[in-house]
């Protein structure tokens, strides 16, 4: 067994990152251009923070664990989120994460990733 920790002190706002506003970022695994099949986080946004419109590079899903915003796909329409709801994006769907009152969430993202079908 590894114990290591994705609190708020081991994670870093990533400076390059202009997709990234009031957002930092605590890793659970490697990343996929290091060779991981998958890569996890903990994304955290800050009140007025965002993750920017992009495409997925990747499939991906967001589950959010506490907190709540707003998160848009292919449509741009803005849709509400909250603590123990997630959102999946399929490679290359143009999506955004904002939130007015901030947010915690798990980001997984890799290829083959689908989502659990209710």
């Amino acid at each position: 067994m590894q114990r290591f920790s994705f609190d708020t002190d081991v994670a870093f706002e990533p400076r390059a990152e202009t997709l990234l506003e009031q957002v930092t970022v605590a890793p659970l695994t490697r990343p996929v251009h290091e060779g991981s099949s998958i890569q996890a986080a903990i994304f955290r946004i800050a009140p007025g923070g965002r993750i920017a419109r992009h495409p997925a590079g990747l499939p991906q899903i967001l589950a959010v664990l506490e907190g709540a915003g707003e998160v848009s796909g292919a449509s741009g329409v803005a849709e509400p989120i909250a603590a123990g709801e997630a959102v999946y994006w399929p490679e290359g769907e143009e999506h955004e994460t904002t939130s007015a009152t901030g947010l915690t969430a798990l980001i997984l993202e890799g290829d083959g990733l689908v989502p659990h079908q209710q």
